[in-house]
């Protein structure tokens, strides 16, 4: 379990990482560092990633858990291996982190100011569209990766 988590914050920060440089256009520069000042730049995004990488494996920690919980039979190894067929888990991810994306994308643009969109961003509800897609695609991308690269 503990190589799955590795190897699935680890992809998770890649992911993110590669989404977050090449999102760049949809963001004004306020609080997501500006390419001119390079050292910054990558600082900002690095943490950013990082932030990512740990929501998407505390969400997969939290299905494990609930999922255990769930199982009739107790089987504590079950509630780890809920990514290897469609099942409830899959909808709590596909869910949770847009959810949870969105609450962020609130309070860092508009409460606290972190951040801004730039007019190329699509909004609903003025939320990006581009933020919630990105914690609909990746988390799912990086559980099927590491699943796949340590043949769970």
């Amino acid at each position: 379990m503990i190589l799955f988590l590795i190897n699935l914050f680890s992809i998770s920060f890649l992911l993110n990482f590669v989404w977050e440089i090449s999102q760049m256009g949809f963001y004004s520069t306020l609080g997501m560092g500006d390419v001119s000042d390079y050292g910054n730049f990558l600082r900002t995004h690095w943490e950013v990633s990082l932030k990512d990488a740990l929501m998407v494996v505390s969400v997969y920690l939290i299905i494990s858990l609930i999922l255990k919980n769930c199982l009739p039979s107790g089987d504590v190894s079950q509630g780890q291996k809920w990514p290897l067929t469609w099942n409830s888990g899959w909808l709590i991810l596909l869910l949770s982190l847009p959810a949870w994306q969105a609450v962020i994308e609130y309070y860092s643009v508009y409460i606290y100011g972190r951040w801004g969109y730039a007019e190329a961003m699509p909004l609903i509800y003025g939320i990006g569209i581009i933020p919630l897609l990105q914690m609909l695609v990746l988390p799912g991308a990086a559980v099927l990766l590491s699943r796949h690269l340590l043949k769970e």
